[in-house]
């Protein structure tokens, strides 16, 4: 009779503990209008920067947190930039890897694959419902696609405890 706590007890410390939530947070920076105001202003015309950071809590240290998926819905009045967005060939969505406690020390063991050979198969997906992921986007003139209404990033690793990352991506207000 023994036997069935014990064996409860086994299994109870075997089954492995939730992960601590990871804290996202976002903004959003107006970088230029159609004025071209010193201090630029959400006009229609005007270029919006949002930046997402995601950190994962010290308290994750025996827990590992693997292979993010991270969708951002767009909001109705903007149009997504789906040229490049820094360097040639690494797309519209930026991913800058974190450090441990901002010390530069220790990557978030996260990574980001970009490709425009083989969309399929990198770590950006584009949405223009938020449920089908297959659209392929199509740059207007300015490099903005405004039938974009969600982008979904994947990115693969094991995303180490005390470390951040950041992505970034610009739109344009309608």
């Amino acid at each position: 009779m023994r036997r069935v706590p014990l064996l409860a007890a086994m299994l109870l410390a075997a089954t492995p503990a939730a992960a601590d939530p990871l804290t996202v947070t976002k903004s959003v920076t107006v970088i230029s209008d159609p004025l071209g105001s010193v201090v630029p202003r959400s006009l229609p015309g005007a270029v919006v920067e949002y930046k997402s950071r995601a950190t994962n809590p010290a308290a994750n240290v025996l827990v590992p947190v693997k292979d993010l998926l991270l969708v951002e819905n767009l909001p109705v009045n903007v149009e997504l930039r789906v040229a490049d967005l820094a360097t040639a060939g690494k797309g519209p969505v930026e991913f800058a890897d974190g450090s441990l406690l901002g010390t530069g020390l220790l990557p978030s063991g996260l990574s980001y694959n970009y490709s425009t050979a083989a969309p399929t198969t990198d770590g950006l997906e584009f949405s223009t419902n938020g449920t089908n992921w297959t659209y392929q986007p199509v740059a207007n003139a300015a490099g903005y696609d405004p039938a974009v209404r969600a982008i979904r990033i994947k990115l693969t690793g094991n995303f180490t405890a005390a470390t951040s990352f950041q992505l970034r991506y610009r739109a344009r207000i309608r």
